[in-house]
């Protein structure tokens, strides 16, 4: 029997309760009646999922849940909670604007004091950026283990057994991203040739490697001019590929390739070959992050072949590296297997790899790279001794071969080379280097063995010390830019003090404060890759100079994005020169695509340069640099902001 009208009037009071208590609660709570109908709404619901009481008022809660099969979820929910017992769950659900997300939530029978139940209370969370940060970390995770993995694997390579341990590392990468094919194609510029090397394919997939031997690069023009740029190609549908790409997309077509990326591999600043796989768009799709961890990847097979080669090359080197002075590879080689002997035991090694190289690369050229080899060469030699044997190992590798040293000994010397690296950290370029020690003790160990383990442990300090490094170099970094332009400090610390008043005229949190302080610091970041020339040019510049100039925020952008400490201003850093209207650049944002800091700062760093003497521009007085900014409002400045800074400066005055 149903209940009668007194009855339920008592539990539309006793649920009235109930709501009234949970009108605060932060958490989104729903309450229904018996019959699953909502009765009641906190304010965190209405904020959740974009309704009103009265539009949801005796409507049943599946009404939010769109996942496939809702109807049999909403069964199964009910069902439960019908018998008494709480349900947990997580599903997708829909706001009234239509935008889903992942709602977590818990709902409870409530009971009178006979245990009948009378109403149901639902307590809901959007925890769609949580599952989305579980999700990224689980990818690093992974991604560091496969690296790891990598890493050793390809650690050793020469004539024997290099294919076998490329293969097995393009299958550990197709199988990181679950795709059926990687594949890698070398060069030949002096044949103009290129050959599909190496490849691995999934059980249903068919190997290509057999029916394409070799390919003439001037028949595919398209494809060889990207990878010659260093250019990534990321072709998602192989149907829209441009005209002047018809050879290549002729030959994706006759093998079935749909879709397909691509990352170039340099060595010794040449075209050495190239790195991919193909894949199924709707199965997959390259994020910024996917790219940036197969450009890592690609690196560990580049330094494979790259040690391959130097092995190859071994008979026609001299003992000495022509760069640093120190002894190369084969010198080293050579002497350890002489010296692999019970009388010099213990030997010891030290692994060093110098930290930030490809930064300093990126950023400064490499002549500036090679600089930092050359530096960091000679402060390992002042801190070792005179019978240690010091090699230039690889590109930014180095190791220390150590006859009768015990361990102690060994890390006694790394700890002087630590307390070396220290003193630098003021210096233009700053050197750091990752450190790792091991010792044979027993003849029954190998040699290669040992060696390999001081290399791993190098590795594992080295993944621990990359971002604070990075940090100190583009601290550096700032260093050298205000070399450059000697305006920079100035300008910088006149920006600070006036980002410091705006943010406090604008009511911002002291994190964004910190952030826009940080901004004012290295927004121009990306001018260190400028001429000295081009940055102080009084005259009009040309279309090749103002096309370079233009780059800076972009460069700034990645510099920012290597070191944690400053990746949280990168996106304003890029943004920084984006124009209201859209007109600016690099990449044409407008309005509130703009980043809110990045607003600011433009507005800030315009009204300094106007009213401070540049090379390029006398200063205007601050009453004429506010009028210009009023006129640009709307259409180089956010309006409100532009209006906002224009009354903070005149009542200053």
């Amino acid at each position: 029997m149903g209940l009668d009208i007194t009855e339920r009037k008592e539990q539309e009071k006793e649920i009235t309760f109930l709501a009234n208590a949970m009108k605060n609660v932060s958490d989104s709570v729903m309450l229904t009646d018996d019959e699953f109908k909502i009765k009641y709404i906190n304010q965190a619901t209405e904020k959740l999922f974009g309704y009103n009481l009265d539009e949801l008022k005796n409507k049943t809660p599946d009404i939010f849940n769109v996942e496939p099969s809702a109807d049999k979820i909403q069964q199964e929910l009910y069902d439960k909670i019908s018998a008494g017992e709480t349900y947990n769950g997580e599903y997708l659900n829909k706001r009234k604007d239509g935008s889903t997300f992942v709602c977590e939530f818990k709902i409870t029978p409530i009971k009178n004091n006979q245990g009948e139940i009378y109403a149901y209370s639902g307590i809901q969370r959007d925890i769609t950026e949580k599952k989305k940060q579980r999700k990224k970390l689980n990818f690093q995770l992974q991604f560091q283990k496969t690296l790891a993995e990598i890493s050793r694997l390809l650690f050793e390579v020469n004539s024997a057994n290099i294919d076998r341990k490329l293969n097995k590392a393009l299958k550990k990468i197709a199988k990181f991203f679950n795709v059926d094919r990687s594949f890698i194609f070398q060069l030949s510029q002096t044949e103009k040739l290129m050959y599909y090397s190496h490849d691995w394919c999934a059980e249903n997939i068919k190997s290509i490697k057999d029916d394409i031997k070799s390919m003439p690069l001037d028949n595919y023009s398209w494809w060889t001019k990207k990878l010659s740029n260093d250019e990534i190609i990321n072709i998602k549908d192989v149907s829209e590929l441009p005209a002047d790409a018809k050879a290549e997309k002729g030959f994706l077509k006759t093998y079935g390739i749909d879709s397909l990326i691509v990352i170039p591999m340099f060595i010794d600043n040449n075209l050495f070959g190239c790195f991919g796989f193909d894949y199924k768009v709707e199965m997959i799709k390259f994020s910024k992050e996917n790219i940036r961890s197969l450009k890592i990847f690609t690196d560990v097979i580049k330094n494979a072949f790259a040690k391959h080669l130097n092995n190859q090359r071994i008979i026609e080197l001299s003992f000495n590296d022509s760069l640093t002075g120190l002894y190369n590879r084969r010198f080293f080689e050579a002497e350890l297997e002489r010296l692999d002997t019970k009388r010099q035991l213990p030997i010891s090694f030290i692994m060093a790899d110098i930290n930030g190289l490809k930064l300093i690369n990126d950023s400064l050229g490499h002549e500036k790279g090679d600089q930092l080899l050359i530096k960091s060469a000679e402060l390992l030699k002042e801190e070792t001794r005179d019978e240690d044997i010091i090699a230039r190992y690889g590109g930014d590798e180095f190791v220390i071969l150590l006859t009768k040293t015990k361990n102690e000994i060994a890390q006694k010397i790394i700890d002087r080379i630590k307390a070396k690296t220290k003193e630098t950290a003021d210096d233009e370029l700053t050197v750091s280097i990752a450190l790792g020690t091991a010792s044979k003790t027993k003849s029954s160990q190998n040699i290669n063995s040992v060696l390999k383990k001081a290399d791993d442990n190098m590795y594992q300090n080295k993944l621990l010390e990359s971002r604070s490094t990075k940090s100190k170099i583009v601290k550096g970094l700032l260093n050298s830019l205000e070399v450059k332009s000697n305006e920079t400090k100035e300008h910088t610390l006149r920006m600070k003090e006036l980002a410091a008043k705006f943010a406090k005229r604008l009511g911002l949190s002291n994190l964004k404060l910190n952030r826009l302080s940080l901004l004012a610091s290295l927004h121009d970041i990306g001018k260190i890759t400028i001429d000295k020339e081009i940055l102080n040019k009084a005259d009009s510049l040309t279309n090749k100079e103002w096309e370079i100039m233009q780059s800076h925020p972009e460069t700034g952008y990645k510099i920012a994005s290597s070191s944690k400490e400053f990746f949280v201003i990168a996106e304003e850093i890029y943004a920084h020169h984006e124009r209201w209207d859209g007109s600016g650049y690099p990449r044409g944002l407008k309005r509130k695509e703009i980043p809110y800091l990045a607003r600011i700062i433009s507005i800030i760093d315009a009204y300094d340069v106007m009213t401070n003497e540049r090379p390029y521009s006398k200063a205007i007085t601050k009453e004429k640099a506010l009028a210009e900014i009023k006129k640009c409002a709307g259409s180089q400045f956010d309006p409100e902001l532009a209006e906002e800074f224009t009354l903070m400066m005149q009542n200053n005055s």
